[in-house]
């Protein structure tokens, strides 16, 4: 059955929560921060820009596979969003439709994310800050940048909805650029493109497969962040269809923004080894494409929007981090200072300096490179508990729910997904999948000894429960 009317409110209410944050954001806010989040300026300048020196003349087609990936995603995600559109997000959703220890475990993959993902994108304005002013620290400028951006989160969201609408214009007119001088320039053709070579000191050698697929991990944490937009859906006006929508419409977007440069920069680049060696791949095309005081500008464009990403990011994960407290996933006194409500702000503003905060101290002593590879991990193990969510949630029990917004060409996108994910992790480095694999064994550890007792979602039954929401709109 579909009621795409209901309104989030009704759904939140029915689950036993109540609306203490500010409910001012329109849908086209909600996709505004969304795609800030997903931010593709400087997800193509800081992320991707790890996968043309591996994947070579292949990068693109790493790019287009993730993105068929991510729309199946966020396809499973639109469904599910609109239906548990609340603060929590991915684990609110996992825990409803697979069960508590799922769950718990869903909930420790976002707040690992909350940790790492804020450093691993203040740390990209490193690099570009000093091509140009040569000799800074670049680890201190990303902290000043993260401070600025932890501050700045504390305000209505509306406001920094607004703030980030304005930042996001002016990285979305930067990567057309990066397009068109692709496309004007091109140095080389699709054909040569179909097959990829990756480029050694000395010689160039064709691309394996699986360099191509162990990439994908990499791409999708480019792609990462349309589901932010569940996270704002306690905040976004209207019916529960528009968070569905504006997933879709963040995740369409933030791919095909990065797909479209992906390629136009390989056709521009041709078989340049200096492109594929350099540390920042991109700054190097473009200073090569059109000179240094138009790179300048571009360079100027990224950093703007790696400001964007980051203030997106800790507003997002601010949402994630006050929900655990309210869902009463922490010791009681941590649970009460996590959900503070600003007054006059109506934002978890605690949870937004706790945000903030741990994501100064790892980009003060942070790697990028490090903190690239090990989430995205975790990210594509969340991604993979949802595909899972969708198709039990429409085979299982929960069949005939209500559903404010219903996937396309069902059960196409929640099989793609879960191929997808499973995919790229058989690809991953075994220190990255020991490093997870500790992880959800301390967070399964933490949920049976102590999540268990409390009187949240995770112990007895409450308002908050499975059965409850189940029912919510019908």
């Amino acid at each position: 059955m579909d009621d795409p009317e209901i309104r989030s409110e009704e759904i939140l209410e029915q689950a036993g929560y109540r609306q203490e944050l500010s409910r001012g954001l329109t849908v086209l806010q909600t996709i505004g921060l969304a795609l800030s989040d997903i931010t593709p300026a400087a997800s193509f300048f800081v992320i991707a820009a790890q996968v043309f020196p591996a994947a070579g003349t292949g990068a693109g087609w790493t790019f287009l596979i993730a993105g068929v990936i991510a729309l199946s995603v966020a396809f499973c995600m639109a469904e599910l969003g609109s239906r548990y559109p609340f603060a929590g997000g991915l684990y609110s959703i996992v825990t409803r439709v697979l069960g508590k220890p799922l769950g718990f475990l869903a909930m420790v993959d976002y707040v690992v994310q909350a940790i790492f993902l804020p450093a691993a994108i203040a740390l990209g304005i490193g690099g570009y800050i000093q091509t140009l002013i040569p000799g800074v620290n670049a680890n201190i400028w990303a902290t000043i940048l993260l401070l600025l951006v932890t501050l700045m989160a504390v305000f209505r969201v509306k406001t920094n909805a607004n703030i980030t609408g304005i930042f996001l214009s002016i990285e979305l007119a930067v990567m057309v650029l990066v397009t068109v001088i692709g496309l004007v320039h091109p140095l080389t053709s699709l054909t040569q493109l179909l097959q990829p070579v990756v480029y050694h000191t000395t010689h160039a050698s064709p691309v394996k497969f699986s360099i191509i697929l162990a990439m994908i991990a990499v791409a999708l944490f480019s792609y990462n962040g349309y589901d932010s937009a569940i996270n704002f859906s306690e905040e976004t006006d209207g019916s529960a269809r528009n968070v569905g929508r504006s997933v879709i419409n963040a995740a369409s977007l933030g791919v095909l923004f990065q797909v479209v440069p992906a390629f136009a920069v390989l056709l521009a680049v041709g078989t340049l080894p200096a492109f594929y060696h350099s540390s920042l791949p991109i700054a190097y095309y473009v200073t090569h494409a059109i000179g240094s005081t138009w790179a300048t500008v571009v360079i100027l464009g990224v950093i703007l929007a790696v400001i964007n990403a980051t203030l997106a990011i800790v507003l997002q994960f601010s949402r994630v981090i006050y929900s655990t407290a309210r869902d009463q996933s922490w010791p009681s006194p941590v649970n009460r200072m996590l959900t503070h409500i600003h007054p006059r702000f109506k934002t978890p503003w605690v949870a937004v300096l706790v945000v903030g905060l741990l994501g100064v101290i790892l980009t003060f002593f942070g790697s990028v490179v490090a903190a690239i590879t090990f989430t995205s991990v975790m990210i594509i193990i969340l991604y993979a508990l949802i595909a899972i969510s969708a198709i039990v949630h429409r085979i299982g029990r929960f069949r005939g729910d209500v559903l404010p917004f219903r996937m396309w060409l069902w059960p196409l996108p929640p099989v793609l997904a879960l191929a997808g994910v499973i995919l790229a992790l058989t690809q991953q480095t075994l220190s990255d999948l020991l490093i997870c694999a500790v992880i959800f064994a301390v967070g399964l550890t933490y949920y049976l000894i102590w999540g268990r007792r409390t009187t949240g979602i995770w112990g007895r039954e409450s308002a908050g429960d499975i059965e409850t929401v189940a029912s919510a709109g019908n």
